[in-house]
């Protein structure tokens, strides 16, 4: 996911309604985890992705359908639902 750099930052809140939002829709799907990939290089998105309840797992502990990509060195997992 991108944001525009206009609408970027706290005063915009874009991302974490957007993030809300996908939280919202896999709890109503009856979806257990979220997992993502990212760069190395996204720092400030490791940050955000870890402030909104994320933690960072080895490539090894994504599900088989995950849909890698090629740039993707780092990757995150959040529990969404009722543990």
């Amino acid at each position: 996911m991108f944001v525009a750099a206009d609408v970027r930052g706290r005063e915009h809140n874009v991302a974490a309604r957007l993030l809300a939002e996908l939280v919202e829709h896999a709890e109503n799907q009856g979806i257990k985890e979220i997992f993502l990939g990212t760069t190395d290089k996204f720092l400030a998105a490791h940050r955000f992705y870890e402030k909104n309840g994320f933690t960072e797992v080895p490539k090894g502990d994504l599900p088989r359908s995950f849909p890698l990509m090629a740039v993707d060195t780092k990757f995150y997992r959040r529990r969404v639902g009722a543990a």
